[in-house]
C-alpha cells in the first residue's frame, strides 16, 4: 500500500473519531443535570415519628434526583432555632428548604427569600408557601368521633384534652376540629392541657390537680406518647383505657396493639414526604412559581383494624 494511502487511511480514522467523539459528547451534555440540593428541618429528627416521612422524602429525591440533606436536630423551644438553621443550610449551599415550623406566628417575611415547603402545618395567613401535610381540621374531627362513637358504648360524657403547641397552627386546627366534632354530642370538655402547662407542672401534676375525665384525648404524637407514659407510671397496662391520639411513630402503633390507646388518628407520612419533595423538586427543575398545595390522607385504626392490609401499607410503607 502506498504512502498516499496510508495517510488517506489514517485521516478517515482520525475524521471518523472526531465524529464519533463529539456525538458522544453532544449525548452526554444532553443528559447531564443539574444536581440540587435541598435541606429538611423538622422538630426532633431522630425520632422514630419520622421514619415514614423521611422513606417519602428519600424516594422522591431518588426519582428527581435530588441531594437531599436531612439535618439532625433536637427539639426545638422556639421558630427562631428553625429561622437559624434555615439561614445556615442557605449558606451552605442548599437550593431550597423543607421545613416543619414549631411556631407559625411572624415568620411569613423570613421564610419568604427562597423556596420553601412547609410540611404539617401552615402558616398564617394560608396559600402564601407551598405546602404539603394532612387535613389537621379533619383529622381532628376524626379523633372526635371516634370517641364520641363510643360514647354510648363506654359512657364518655368529659374529656381531657393534651392539645400540644398551640402556637403550631396545624394543632390549633386539630383543636378547632375536635371541638367542631364533639359539640353537638353533649360531651363536655373538662379541661386542657396545652404544651405551655405541660413545661411548667408536667402531667402527673396536671391530672393531680384537675378533674378526672372519662376519656383524654392526644392531638400529637408527641403529646400521646406522653399520655401514654404517664398511664403505665400509673399501672394501667391492660386494654380499655379511653386514650384517643393522633400518632405514627412505633410507640403509638404498639400500645394501641396493646390495647393500651383505644383509637390512633395516623397521617400518611410518607405521601407527606414525598409529596413536600417533588412539589420542591418542580419549583427547582421547572421554575414554577405558583404554591403547590398537597393534602394527604390519614387513616382512622383501632385494634381490630390494626392488621388490616391497606393500613400495614401505610404504617409500614417500605416493609411491603
Amino acid at each position: 500500500m502506498s504512502g498516499k494511502k496510508i495517510r488517506f487511511m489514517i485521516w478517515i480514522l482520525v475524521l471518523f473519531a472526531a465524529i464519533l467523539w463529539t456525538s458522544y459528547s453532544m449525548v452526554d451534555t444532553g443528559n447531564t443535570k443539574e444536581t440540587y440540593a435541598v435541606s429538611v428541618i423538622v422538630n426532633d429528627s431522630n425520632h422514630d415519628r419520622w421514619i415514614s416521612l423521611r422513606q417519602g422524602l428519600e424516594q422522591a429525591a431518588e426519582d428527581y434526583h435530588i441531594a437531599l440533606n436531612y439535618v439532625s436536630t433536637g427539639k426545638f423551644d422556639y421558630v427562631g432555632e428553625q429561622l437559624a438553621l434555615i439561614d445556615r443550610e442557605l449558606n451552605n449551599g442548599a437550593k431550597g428548604v423543607i421545613v416543619q415550623v414549631v411556631g407559625t406566628n411572624g415568620v411569613r417575611e423570613l421564610l419568604a427569600r427562597e423556596p420553601v415547603i412547609l410540611l404539617e402545618s401552615d402558616i398564617e395567613p394560608e396559600d402564601v408557601f407551598a405546602y404539603a401535610g394532612p387535613d389537621n381540621r379533619g383529622m381532628g374531627k376524626a379523633l372526635a368521633a371516634a370517641a364520641v362513637g363510643a360514647e354510648e358504648e363506654k359512657q364518655i360524657k368529659e374529656i381531657g384534652i393534651l392539645c400540644g403547641n398551640q402556637q403550631q397552627l396545624a394543632m390549633q386546627q386539630r383543636l378547632q376540629g375536635f371541638q367542631e366534632g364533639v359539640e353537638a354530642n353533649g360531651v363536655e370538655i373538662v379541661w386542657m392541657i396545652d404544651d405551655t402547662k405541660m413545661k411548667n407542672k408536667g402531667i402527673a401534676k396536671q391530672f393531680a390537680s384537675s378533674q378526672a375525665p372519662d376519656a383524654i384525648v392526644a392531638l400529637g404524637n408527641g403529646e400521646t406518647e406522653q399520655m401514654v407514659d404517664y398511664l403505665l407510671s400509673q399501672g394501667r397496662e391492660e386494654s380499655g383505657c379511653l386514650l384517643y391520639g393522633i400518632g405514627c411513630s412505633e410507640k403509638a402503633v404498639y400500645y394501641l396493639d396493646k390495647g393500651l390507646i383505644d383509637t390512633l388518628v395516623v397521617p400518611n407520612e410518607f405521601n407527606m414526604g414525598y409529596q413536600g419533595m417533588e412539589a420542591m423538586a418542580n419549583r427547582l427543575l421547572y421554575h414554577t412559581s405558583e404554591p403547590a398545595r398537597f393534602i394527604t390522607d390519614y387513616l382512622v385504626v383501632d385494634r381490630g383494624s390494626l392488621y388490616d392490609e391497606e393500613n400495614q401499607k401505610v404504617l409500614f410503607p417500605l416493609v411491603q
